[in-house]
C-alpha cells in the first residue's frame, strides 16, 4: 500500500522524472510566517513533504531547502493527505543524479534561471537596450555621408548634447585661400605655414594636411597670409 507521501507525489504527475528519497528541513511559505517542515521525496517536477500548514489544493506554497545553497522554489498545491502535501513545482529543477544525495543539489535549469533573472529585471534590460540604441543612433547620425562637409571636431559627449538638442554646433570658420593646398601644422603654435614658407615641413611633432582641414581645426596662418 502506498505511503501519503508517495500518493501525494504521485498526483503531481512526476512518473517520468526519478523520484529520489529525501530526509530535507525546509521553511513552507505560504503567505505568513515561515513554518518548519521536511520534504521526504522529490523530483525535477514535484515533492512530498509534510508540514503543519492550511493549504489546500491549487494554493500556491514556496520551500526553501535548509541546507548550504539555501534553494527556494515555488510550487502548487495538487494534493494533501492530512500534513502531507504532493507540491508541482512552478520550474522544472535540474538534478545532479551522481551526487551522494541529488535531492540536496537540485537548482533550477539554466534557461529557467535566465527566464526568471529576464522577469526580475525587465526594466534595467529595458533601458540598457534603449540606451544601446540611443548610442547606436548617435554613432550612426555621425558617420553619415554630409553634403555639407567637414563638422568641426566635438567629442562623444558634445554630440549627444546636440542630438538632444542642449547645445549647437559651433560655427564654421570662415574659409580663405586655395582649400586643397597643403600646408603644415604646427601642434605647439596653432600655426600652419605655407609651402615653401621657411618653417614649412620642420617644426617638431607637425604634420601635412589641406588649408581647409587645418582652417577647420583652428589653425592660423602662420604669416598671417593665407596660402593661394
Amino acid at each position: 500500500m502506498p505511503t501519503a507521501a508517495e500518493s501525494a507525489l504521485d498526483v503531481t504527475n512526476t512518473r517520468r522524472w526519478p523520484r529520489y528519497q529525501a530526509n530535507l528541513p525546509v521553511l513552507i511559505s505560504a503567505g505568513g510566517d515561515p513554518i518548519p517542515g521536511l520534504a521526504n521525496e522529490i523530483s525535477r517536477s514535484g515533492m512530498a513533504l509534510y508540514g503543519g500548514v492550511c493549504l489546500e489544493p491549487g494554493d500556491l506554497m514556496k520551500v526553501e531547502f535548509q541546507t548550504s545553497t539555501k534553494l527556494s522554489v515555488a510550487g502548487v498545491v495538487r494534493n494533501r493527505s492530512g500534513f502531507c502535501f504532493g507540491l508541482e513545482f512552478l520550474t522544472l529543477l535540474a538534478i545532479d543524479e551522481d551526487a551522494a544525495n541529488p535531492a540536496e543539489f537540485a537548482l533550477p535549469l539554466p534557461q529557467e534561471r535566465l527566464r526568471d533573472w529576464l522577469a526580475r529585471h525587465r526594466g534595467d534590460v529595458s533601458l540598457a537596450m534603449a540606451s544601446a540604441f540611443l548610442l547606436f543612433s548617435l554613432f550612426a547620425w555621425d558617420a553619415r555621408p554630409s553634403s555639407l562637409g567637414k563638422q568641426p571636431s566635438l567629442s562623444v559627449w558634445e554630440r549627444a548634447l546636440v542630438k538632444l538638442g542642449l547645445a549647437e554646433l559651433p560655427e564654421e570658420p570662415a574659409l580663405a585661400g586655395n582649400p586643397a593646398v597643403q600646408v603644415w601644422i604646427d601642434q605647439h603654435t596653432a600655426l600652419y605655414y605655407c609651402p615653401g614658407s621657411e618653417l614649412y615641413g620642420k617644426t617638431p611633432d607637425g604634420r601635412f594636411t589641406t588649408q581647409r582641414d587645418a582652417q577647420m581645426d583652428q589653425f592660423e596662418p602662420a604669416a598671417r597670409a593665407y596660402c593661394q
